[in-house]
């Protein structure tokens, strides 16, 4: 059992799910504009490099240094944007464990300020949470410790009375536990894993759903 304070989750992946592959999308938007599509690999290295940039509000900062065309990486923007928020959803256990949850909430997740800020307002999760951290907002991403920091200080909690979930190994768990908090990976059945079963830095707990969050704290 771990007594925590302060909980702190990941949004993608850990609340919210994807009906669909997204990069599978992102190629869709591109095709609509005439381009082939958009390389995996390149968009993921891209947003790790723009997340922490002040002026990171949406994902056309990402789409503008990997289309030549501005015009055409607005389009896209535009068009993924839309196709995003419809692909998301709520996962079944989420608002189940936050709503029971007493400790204090925090919300820490990379990427765009106005993107991300759609999410939690599509689904009314600002509610459930004290304080939420974002990359674009803040200026600092997961796996650096300065996110969880900021945050924590803002709910006025210490690292070593305070948990972290997240389901992406190399950026919540060696974030979390450089940040002095107690690292949970959740790896859920039937959803993309980002995990080989051996980790670079080993979370204190790994968990297939969020129900079992409230046994670890001691609220089951």
């Amino acid at each position: 059992m771990c007594v925590a304070m302060a909980v702190l989750f990941d949004l993608d992946g850990t609340i919210l799910g994807s009906y669909r592959d997204k990069g599978e999308v992102r190629n869709e938007c591109a095709r609509k504009f005439g381009l082939s599509g958009i390389d995996n690999n390149d968009y993921y290295k891209v947003l790790r490099e723009v997340s922490t940039d002040k002026n990171f509000d949406t994902r056309e900062l990402i789409f503008q240094r990997l289309i030549d065309d501005r015009e055409i990486a607005k389009r896209v923007t535009g068009e993924y944007e839309k196709r995003a928020l419809e692909n998301y959803y709520v996962f079944r256990d989420a608002k189940e464990v936050l709503s029971k949850i007493d400790s204090k909430k925090g919300l820490v997740t990379n990427g765009p300020r106005l993107t991300q800020r759609k999410k939690i307002e599509k689904f009314g999760l600002e509610k459930y949470f004290d304080v939420i951290g974002i990359s674009g907002e803040i200026g600092k991403s997961k796996p650096r410790k300065d996110i969880f920091r900021i945050v924590l200080d803002s709910m006025q909690s210490k690292p070593e009375e305070s948990l972290y979930v997240g389901n992406v190994p190399h950026l919540d768990i060696p974030g979390a536990k450089n940040a002095g908090l107690v690292s949970v990976l959740i790896i859920r059945e039937d959803e993309p894993s980002f995990s080989n079963g051996s980790f670079n830095s080993e979370p204190d707990y790994v968990i297939k759903d969020l129900r079992e969050l409230l046994s670890i704290l001691g609220e089951g």
